[in-house]
């Protein structure tokens, strides 16, 4: 629990250091979070292929993050399902869309990109969506591959991840701040976090078929399940909580989900619920996917689609070292 508080702490501070304009420009803190998440995706690398018990995990990492992926994709497009017919809206785009806007004083030129930015990237093909996780994924490998490399280290580089791990949650917080998204008028607004609601519960409750299938704890599972897409940040907090193995399966899972998301995106955008082509894409909705969103369900899917992703976003680091902790 202490160890929950401490990142919640610098996650805070980042955003009240924003608040009170401490924080340095958007550009700078968008550097930095790439700076530190590199060294973070590195070391995440660097620490199995510099242990002998854990390069032979390599199958079971790879078997276990696709079925995460697998599963919590199912799983949120089968809760978004099962609330629709309770509560119509929520399959609606329109009508939730309209709430999004209503509630939170966004509109489809306003939100997130401009309309320019969101042709731009609805012309782009899905392979350079693809570039920035390949990119990282590489990282990943280039610390893999140097910690077999190189001879094993008599220490454990746990410290400096940790201290790392902290200045990119201090960083996201500012970010989070800095990006303006009214978290306190969502929170009021039951219409528009019924989505990033359901897809949550869904992810989490597909997850726990992990339990059986590859014996791992409740808690675990819950963990692995509750990265909604966000994998650069879900893995190195797993890893860093003390399971390099589970976290790097969390990597793979949430870059998979991700990478699924923009392919089914524009078939679930087609059915009888439109809003599972948010819920697909998790926490990617306000980001990489939205582009895609926007041109598979139009302008009016983009407020509920960046607030969908932002409320997600804003789960993971508190849901997941919570879970880690069971």
């Amino acid at each position: 629990m202490i160890q929950i508080l401490v990142l919640l702490t610098f996650l805070f501070g980042g955003a009240l250091a924003a608040s009170i304009r401490l924080a340095p420009k958007p550009r700078v803190v968008e550097v930095s979070i790439t700076a530190a998440l590199w060294l973070l995706l590195f070391s995440m690398g660097f620490r199995i292929g510099n242990n002998p018990e854990l390069v032979h995990s390599i199958g079971t990492i790879g078997l276990l993050g696709f079925a995460s992926a697998v599963f919590t994709i199912a799983g949120s497009c089968v809760a978004v399902v099962l609330v629709s017919h309770f509560a119509p809206a929520v399959g609606s785009v329109r009508k939730i869309g309209t709430a999004a806007q209503k509630e939170n004083g966004f509109s489809a030129a306003s939100s997130g990109p401009t309309d320019s930015e969101l042709v731009v990237g609805a012309s782009s093909s899905v392979l350079a969506r693809l570039k920035p996780p390949a990119i990282l994924l590489s990282v990943v490998v280039a610390g893999f591959i140097a910690g077999i490399a190189l001879p094993r280290l008599a220490f454990d580089p746990g410290l400096i991840t940790e201290w790392t791990l902290n200045a990119l949650l201090f960083l996201i917080g500012m970010q989070f701040r800095q990006s303006q998204v009214p978290l306190a008028s969502m929170l009021r607004s039951p219409a528009v976090i019924a989505l990033p609601l359901a897809t949550a519960v869904g992810s989490m409750a597909a997850g726990l078929l992990l339990v059986p299938f590859f014996s791992l704890r409740v808690g675990k599972a819950l963990a692995l399940a509750s990265g909604f897409g966000w994998y650069s940040l879900s893995g190195v907090l797993i890893s860093n909580l003390g399971d390099p193995v589970l976290g790097s399966s969390a990597f793979l899972a949430n870059m998979i989900r991700e990478s699924l998301g923009l392919i089914l995106i524009p078939v679930l955008g087609q059915t009888r619920v439109p809003t599972m082509a948010i819920s697909v894409a998790g926490a990617t909705s306000m980001d990489v996917s939205l582009p895609l969103i926007e041109q598979t369900l139009g302008p009016e899917a983009v407020p509920l689609s960046f607030i969908s992703g932002a409320f997600l976003s804003a789960l993971v680091p508190v849901l997941v070292p919570l879970f880690m902790k069971l």
